[in-house]
């Protein structure tokens, strides 16, 4: 396959071997963090391999993220069995969100990717009042959607917007004809929720097949929010640019 992207490059250690069914996840800063923080949480609890990086001049802020003191793309990609996780350390500027799109698709093409699964949050004013937010999913297809239907995992998001980061990866996941599904969890807008990615992470194991002990996410939530507060500041300043995720009707 050719070159993936004419305005990110790709660099991989090594080339993953894909168990099936096969999936793409991805998770990047969006409203309450909730894709972050079900990333970060995976790449931990499951050991994910590290195996490639993402770069470039144009689209990225002039930012390296430090691990062991080593700087490394803030856009960087993990294997675990039958998935991969494309996981960003930075909010993406909004100007190169459909960039981003059109290169997690090719990546998912170029693997034979069955499906891409992202993880976001939809802003609700009554969060503070909810016991457990309620997750709902948006599919890029008639046939996928009557397939998570009979699922029941989660609700239909019936009607509203999709916009920000996730949009355009829905765009171009159904022209190439890719499955996707987008989990939408209700959340704080610019607080980071991790008992919303803790919803959306039972119902990822449960599709994926592997087990996930969620309870440290709820356990630290308060230290969790702590350590990623300069990302939710970075993210608060893109927000404006990304629309939000706006439901008219969702239930």
């Amino acid at each position: 396959m050719g070159r993936l992207s004419e305005v990110f490059e790709v660099r991989e250690r090594y080339v993953p071997q894909i168990g099936r069914p096969s999936y793409l996840l991805v998770s990047l800063p969006d409203a309450g963090l909730v894709g972050s923080i079900s990333g970060e949480f995976l790449i931990n609890y499951l050991n994910l391999r590290e195996y490639g990086e993402i770069y470039s001049n144009k689209h990225l802020p002039p930012i390296s993220h430090v691990v062991n003191g080593v700087a490394k793309s803030p856009i960087r990609l993990y294997h675990y069995d039958n998935f991969l996780l494309l996981h960003s350390w930075i909010a993406i500027p909004a100007n190169s969100i459909n960039h981003l799109a059109n290169l997690v698709v090719s990546y998912a093409e170029k693997y034979g990717i069955q499906t891409i699964i992202s993880i976001t949050g939809v802003p609700v004013p009554n969060r503070l009042d909810l016991e457990k937010p309620t997750p709902y999913w948006v599919a890029s297809s008639e046939d996928f959607a009557k397939e998570l239907d009979s699922l029941n995992l989660m609700k239909k998001f019936v009607e509203g917007y999709v916009s920000g980061p996730y949009a355009p990866i829905l765009f171009q996941s159904a022209k190439k004809l890719i499955r996707n599904l987008l989990i939408v969890v209700e959340s704080f807008l610019d607080l980071p929720d991790p008992e919303a990615a803790a919803v959306a992470l039972d119902i990822l194991s449960k599709m994926l097949g592997f087990k996930v002990d969620t309870s440290s996410l709820l356990k630290e939530a308060e230290e969790i929010r702590e350590r990623i507060k300069g990302l939710m500041q970075q993210t608060r300043q893109e927000l404006p640019n990304y629309s939000g995720l706006r439901p008219s009707t969702y239930a």
